[in-house]
């Protein structure tokens, strides 16, 4: 009866090719820690007296913390890797890819606000607006760093921990090592954007299930800048990116503590705006043009496109 149990808790537990925790709970473990250390941080700005302007950056300060301790755990003790694996592989190509990726998101944001303001759907309530902060230079400093923050330890979780164990687990499936990076990284796609519809902060107007949809199309563009490079650098910088024009450049919400050098609302409904939850007419022309700067800027730099052999992993690989 013993062995048999053990038996059993081998079969639910431990991956079919050698001795290590299966990829489905290895994953679970990376969410789990993280949102607990993320929750940890709510808790403390919650409890503690912080400036209104340095509450996200000190929350999410606790989530970055958490998501590379849980890293650095899975790494040594579970997944059996170096950190580096997960797209950590720092050098002075990383740090282009980063800008290059802080340039795209701007840049689409921009693109976005554009299009809106021409279909007569934006109206600008502010400018130049330097919310809770004292200037625009100090509040910029502050919500940069926070977006980084965010940026940081959200793709270290879903494409660098989510993707990288869901393709592991998924290539001894009888999937070919493409097929198997594909199917995870359309599921951290899918998962990202489910934890950011319900668990989101979601425009008046704008339905639950469009706003995942188009969420999960967003993670889906940092995945693909995963994927195409191997590295946590390009979907770290195009996040960032995003958040800072759409949060204090081009859609500022009115009355927000941070600053915005635009705040602008809906101009039918006056409720604010979000850029993934955008009219489909403006935002869907974005994002493919989003997925094809991110080929294009793998292409230009490496003379081809393809999914990094690192993060396609082969049959030999421990599996879910």
């Amino acid at each position: 009866m013993g062995r048999r149990l053990i038996a059993v808790g081998n079969r639910i537990f431990r991956g079919t090719i050698d001795n290590r925790l299966r990829a489905s709970w290895r994953i679970v473990i990376a969410v789990g820690l993280t949102f607990v250390g993320a929750l940890g941080g709510v808790l403390v700005v919650q409890r503690v007296a912080i400036p209104d302007l340095f509450v996200p950056l000190v929350a999410h300060l606790f989530a970055v913390l958490a998501v590379l301790a849980t890293a650095g755990l899975l790494a040594r003790y579970i997944d059996h890797r170096q950190l580096s694996d997960y797209g950590f592989s720092l050098s002075p190509g990383w740090g282009v890819d980063a800008v290059v990726g802080v340039v795209i998101g701007i840049g689409l944001v921009g693109l976005a606000f554009g299009l809106a303001h021409q279909r007569g759907v934006v109206t600008t309530v502010d400018t130049l607006s330097t919310g809770a902060a004292e200037t625009l230079a100090t509040g910029f400093g502050v919500v940069l760093i926070g977006w980084v923050f965010v940026g940081l330890w959200e793709e270290t979780l879903f494409r660098g921990l989510f993707l990288e164990n869901a393709a592991e687990g998924l290539a001894v499936r009888d999937l070919s090592p493409t097929m198997a990076a594909l199917g995870a990284w359309l599921s951290s796609s899918l998962v990202y954007g489910f934890l950011h519809g319900p668990l989101g902060s979601n425009p008046d107007g704008v339905s639950l299930l469009y706003a995942l949809v188009m969420t999960s199309v967003m993670g889906g563009l940092f995945g693909l800048a995963y994927l195409l490079s191997n590295e946590l650098a390009l979907p770290i910088g195009l996040h960032t990116g995003i958040n800072l024009a759409e949060q204090n450049i081009f859609f500022g919400p009115p009355g927000a503590v941070g600053p915005a050098v635009v705040r602008a609302e809906h101009a039918v409904s006056g409720a604010r705006l979000q850029f993934q939850s955008l009219d489909p007419i403006v935002i869907v022309p974005v994002f493919v043009c989003g997925y094809l700067l991110v080929a294009g800027w793998a292409y230009l730099r490496d003379g081809r496109l393809s999914v990094k052999p690192d993060t396609v992993m082969n049959e030999d690989s421990p599996g879910q």
